[in-house]
């Protein structure tokens, strides 16, 4: 049954709202996305709800995971609150804890072996905005805000801090010519060669306005 964000004594908007986006956190089930999701990181996407969905099946189609290669990876969720400029928006932060105890077969260099390091991530930003209908229309991830913190990752946040601890670190700088260059070939390669990036504009839904493609400043 669909979550709406109607009012009610028991429970207010904003509490509906951080409600909505906790339980998406803990369980992120595509059937909780809107139709015209965006998902948007520093340097991946936009990526349009049917590509987000295929981009997370691809990494793990076929073989071992991220779950498989971390398989006590804690997320460490907190402090989630309603953003007072946009009522619909819930941030909260992540402090990524886990070790590399599985094999992961990477989309592009095939299988990785385990090494035992430890993943721990920098403290991240995240964001959620919840529609009227209480579905998740956008999230932000991968906003690292503190790369002083003892860190195994050289800062880096989401799956860049694993990659980066599965020795396969990539420059996510934004502007970097090197990733831009490797996410357009990867933008003209057929389609399933390689995760996306970003969303052709096409497929994008009419509300998200930033023509700004992957790590492009």
């Amino acid at each position: 049954m669909r979550a709406t964000l109607s009012t009610s004594r028991e429970e207010s908007k904003e509490a509906q709202k951080l409600r909505l986006a906790q339980e998406y956190v803990a369980d992120p089930s595509p059937d909780k996305l809107a139709s015209d999701f965006v998902f948007r990181g520093p340097v991946i996407g936009p990526l349009c709800k049917n590509d987000f969905v295929a981009t997370l099946t691809s990494v793990s189609s076929g073989g071992a995971g991220l779950a498989d290669a971390f398989p006590d990876l804690q997320s460490n969720t907190f402090g989630f609150s309603v953003d007072p400029t946009e009522p619909n928006r819930v941030w909260y932060f992540t402090r990524p804890r886990g070790t590399f105890l599985g094999p992961f077969d990477h989309p592009v260099v095939g299988r990785i072996e385990p090494t035992g390091d430890k993943y721990v991530g920098p403290p991240e930003a995240r964001s959620i905005i919840v529609d009227d209908e209480g579905l998740i229309k956008y999230q932000s991830v991968g906003y690292s805000v503190d790369r002083f913190t003892g860190d195994t990752t050289g800062g880096a946040g989401a799956v860049f801090g694993m990659y980066a601890v599965m020795g396969e670190k990539l420059d996510d700088t934004v502007g970097s010519p090197v990733m831009v260059f490797l996410q357009w070939l990867s933008s003209i390669l057929p389609e399933g060669t390689v995760p996306k990036s970003y969303s052709r504009k096409e497929d994008l839904p009419s509300w998200w306005k930033d023509e700004r493609m992957g790590s492009e400043k």
